[in-house]
């Protein structure tokens, strides 16, 4: 544990700062709901009360948003990549459409050239009588892709921490609990 002169110079951490709002949404629920206070989460937040406090001398959002935004940063640049990726998949899918229906319309000539293009910008080999199953292949690797993304997209959501930064919740969490437990 911290002493409390410590703990007193120190600023909420974002870490605190989550945990206080997850106890008072527990908290809040539990009286909006009528209910008494389960014993297991008292426990929680009168340890969380008493080693962390309440001093709004120590709450800097600022400092807090600026954390929230620095461990989000690598999974945001995954996700730029990721979107990079679908959208080029999006698009080599697309040329392989345009490929193929110039394979059925065209003379040699074009059907050549459109081959070749396709090779170049696929990266991987192409043969030319099958033709077909490279639209389903690059079908495929646009899921891939678009499925990369989402899950990308699914982490920086879900490590968004960022709507949890509210002034006064830890002194909300104190007040929620003297009133539920004087009750």
């Amino acid at each position: 544990m911290i002493s409390e002169e410590l703990r007193d110079k120190m600023p909420v951490t974002l870490d605190e700062q989550v945990m206080a709002y997850d106890l008072l949404d527990a908290v809040l629920a539990v009286q909006e709901a009528g209910l008494p206070l389960p014993a297991e989460l008292a426990g929680r937040a009168r340890a969380f009360c008493s080693e962390h406090g309440c001093d709004a001398a120590r709450y800097d959002e600022a400092a807090l948003k600026q954390e929230a935004a620095e461990r989000l940063k690598p999974l945001q640049e995954k996700l730029e990549e990721a979107r990079f990726e679908a959208a080029a998949a999006a698009s080599l899918h697309e040329f392989a459409k345009e490929t193929f229906e110039v394979w059925q319309t065209s003379g040699v000539f074009a059907r050549r050239r459109a081959l070749r293009e396709l090779r170049e910008r696929a990266g991987f080999r192409l043969e030319s009588h099958r033709i077909g199953n490279y639209v389903a292949k690059t079908f495929d690797l646009m899921n891939e892709a678009q499925a990369r993304f989402a899950q990308a997209q699914q982490a920086v959501f879900s490590a968004d921490v960022s709507y949890k930064i509210r002034p006064g919740v830890h002194q909300r969490l104190f007040e929620c609990l003297e009133h539920l437990l004087d009750a």
